[in-house]
């Protein structure tokens, strides 16, 4: 990774959710008990989707300091908090008493997750889960954007729409015009979002335009994937969840009971992935989340990460991992001992809600 790449991460609230869908990461890794996880953390929904399934112990990382503090929130407000409370500490309650719900929990967080979360003390009383950088960006789009290209009866026609077959007759009838292709091409090109959504150092190995790569993805997602049960284009849309027990597990109130009872089984560690890996036994770990970290890495560095995972693996070790424009599959160095089943990535990435990536990737170590 470039000099600049960890000072950029490290110091900013890049995302204050997920925006890859659990639903894959579980069916792919399938963890349990007796797994011992690693996880890129990000913002924590994926990282609490894989604690709920009941491993014996996640250990989670990542650059961001304030991502891995609003990780920790949603961690450990559950154990003190009853769900509505929780939901509403997250600003998902449309008004309510969220530094109060904070201040609470507060004593329970590490020094360095309530030095971080102090300062996002403005983003807690507007709704958490809208502070990131780029949950600020998609707010953008949906509040500037959308009400001039398509309007909000053609938004709400979208979201209503009882079945897959009436989802795409209104996209067709009522978003699918130049209009909208135009406007989604500019607001989702590389040098807009680098600027305003991400950050240079996130398109560092990308080349070539992205807005048509993205506007047919979002056309997939609009067209051939139910809405009524997808919180990203919800999120996107509407900028709230229809359904909170559809959204990402950890807000339902299964996830939200065993989130409380996982206590003491997640670790948290902020730094580079291939640092913690390298420091990490032998052996020490069954699953792999490594989220889309590899799009972000050159060459040199993804071998790097994959040489400390397979240290800290185990035989037959599950791993997965998402690509968004840059294709980074196992390094040719490791490919023979890694298996990547090729086919039921490819079955699995044909239903992410998540509609942003290029591909998934499921593979195992070899016994």
């Amino acid at each position: 990774m470039s000099t600049a790449a960890p000072q950029v991460f490290a110091t900013r609230l890049s995302y204050a959710q997920g925006w890859e869908d659990p639903r894959l990461l579980r069916a792919a890794l399938a963890v349990g008990p007796g797994d011992d996880v690693f996880s890129i953390a990000a913002a924590g929904d994926n990282t609490l989707a894989l604690l709920g399934d009941g491993p014996d112990s996640v250990v989670a990382v990542d650059l961001s300091g304030p991502q891995l503090a609003v990780a920790e929130l949603k961690a450990v407000a559950p154990r003190l908090l009853p769900l509505d409370s929780y939901r509403a500490l997250l600003g998902l309650d449309g008004f309510g008493r969220r530094l109060w719900f904070y201040h609470y929990v507060r004593d329970a967080l590490t020094p360095r997750a309530r030095s971080h979360l102090d300062a996002l003390e403005p983003q807690l009383r507007a709704g958490l889960l809208g502070a990131g950088r780029f949950e600020s960006y998609l707010a953008r789009f949906r509040t500037q954007v959308l009400p001039r290209v398509v309007g909000q009866a053609a938004v709400d026609a979208l979201l209503a729409a009882p079945d897959l077959a009436a989802q795409a007759a209104v996209y067709d009838a009522q978003w699918d015009h130049w209009r909208w292709r135009a406007l989604f091409r500019v607001f989702f090109s590389r040098p807009v979002m680098a600027r305003a959504g991400r950050s240079p150092e996130h398109f560092r190995f990308v080349e070539g335009a992205v807005g048509d790569v993205f506007l047919g993805r979002a056309r997939h997602a609009l067209r051939g994937l139910p809405v009524a049960d997808n919180p990203f284009v919800q999120w996107m849309l509407a900028g709230r969840f229809s359904d909170l027990e559809r959204a990402h597990p950890y807000l339902s109130a299964a996830g939200h009971a065993a989130t409380a009872a996982a206590a003491g089984r997640l670790t948290l560690l902020q730094g580079e992935a291939s640092a913690v890996l390298e420091a990490a036994p032998p052996g020490r770990f069954s699953a792999f989340n490594f989220s889309n970290i590899f799009e972000y890495l050159s060459e040199a560095d993804t071998a790097r990460v994959w040489a400390a995972a397979l240290r800290a693996a185990r035989p037959g070790a599950r791993f997965a991992w998402w690509s968004l424009l840059v294709p980074r599959p196992v390094p040719d160095a490791f490919a023979g001992r890694v298996r990547v089943d090729a086919a039921r990535a490819a079955a699995l990435h044909a239903q992410d809600r998540a509609f942003v990536y290029g591909s998934f990737t499921v593979a195992a170590l070899d016994r």
